[in-house]
């Protein structure tokens, strides 16, 4: 009986003092409204500028916590364009297959024919050329905060890296270019008639030992591999004397991964941590050459270093990163 009389005047009293009423009011919307302030201020508290260091490159990012388990973090991320050297045969082939000719013979009729001393062998560089924004979400479920879990993507480039050949390499490749062009005219037209300057003609024992000899070199290229009939693939250099092959991945590069992190220093504004996790990259990336074949797929028993490479390229259908990170906290 006392309890609900009490309860009737406190009803009374609210309904009849509009400055209790308001009151009450500001406090029930304050008790389910989070405090913007609180928010702010926490963000303001968090803030760290970061340096990462891993196989995503190097990278500058910044991070704060809107919330006492999760981190958003956010930056850049850029491989250094190193080189690694990389070799190709230079071999001659016809009807689909090697010729098996003396090289040497072929070095020679080609010096004849450019002025070029010709190697056996073409030399590559090969340079990693990967740029990425990140914007990653980390989670902390567990009460020290050390252990997170990582959502978020990487976008940037789609060209991760390209090979092409060294510059010592041009008089070699200029040469292989005309001798396959005279190669041409020779067994594809009818060049016997056609005078070479003027009214000279070629001496047609001359032509005719000139044309057996280039039905016998056959064609010159770089021999990268065999296609899947067996067939050689003979790369040969493009119309600016270059031969050059790109790998491709997709732009947006979803990730996921887990992470450690600590505190350090007196007054714990340094942080040490590191990631692991994949990129979702595409599947396979795609290894084009100048002439579009996909090594990757197009071509098989790629020798030497290059052959490796790209069996390790081909069995990375998602990227592992490990990275890194230390970072200052600069919130006050």
């Amino acid at each position: 009986m006392k309890k609900t009389i009490i309860t009737s005047f406190l009803a009374c009293w609210l309904s009849l003092s509009p400055t209790a009423s308001k009151a009450a009011e500001e406090s029930i919307e304050m008790s389910v409204r989070p405090s913007t302030e609180s928010f702010t201020s926490r963000l303001a508290h968090t803030v760290d500028l970061g340096l990462t260091l891993g196989t995503t490159g190097v990278g500058l990012e910044v991070s704060a916590m809107p919330t006492s388990f999760m981190r958003v973090r956010a930056g850049v991320d850029y491989m250094p364009r190193f080189n690694v050297p990389l070799k190709f045969g230079i071999d001659s082939y016809r009807d689909g297959a090697l010729s098996g000719s003396d090289f040497s013979e072929i070095q020679q009729l080609m010096k004849q024919i450019s002025g070029f001393d010709v190697d056996q062998t073409v030399r590559m560089n090969c340079k990693a050329k990967m740029v990425n924004f990140k914007l990653l979400v980390d989670f902390f479920p567990l009460r020290n905060k050390h252990w997170y879990a990582t959502a978020g993507f990487y976008w940037g480039s789609k060209n991760i890296g390209s090979a092409i050949n060294a510059m010592e390499e041009m008089p070699s490749l200029l040469a292989i270019g005309m001798f396959n062009q005279m190669h041409d005219w020779v067994l594809t037209t009818d060049f016997i008639e056609t005078p070479i300057y003027e009214d000279v003609y070629l001496d047609p024992d001359v032509a005719d030992r000139l044309k057996e000899k280039m039905e016998g070199y056959g064609r010159v290229g770089i021999h990268v591999g065999d296609h899947a009939d067996g067939s050689p693939y003979m790369m040969e250099p493009d119309k600016d004397g270059t031969v050059k092959a790109d790998m491709f991945v997709n732009s947006f590069k979803p990730y996921l991964g887990l992470g450690y992190v600590t505190s350090v220093g007196k007054d714990k504004r340094i942080n040490i941590g590191v990631d692991g996790g994949v990129l979702f990259w595409g599947g396979t990336p795609s290894i084009r050459t100048h002439e579009n074949v996909d090594l990757s797929d197009d071509v098989n028993n790629i020798t030497g270093k290059v052959g490796d490479y790209v069996e390790t390229a081909k069995s990375l259908k998602v990227y592992p990163v490990v990275n890194f990170r230390i970072a200052y906290r600069i919130g006050k």
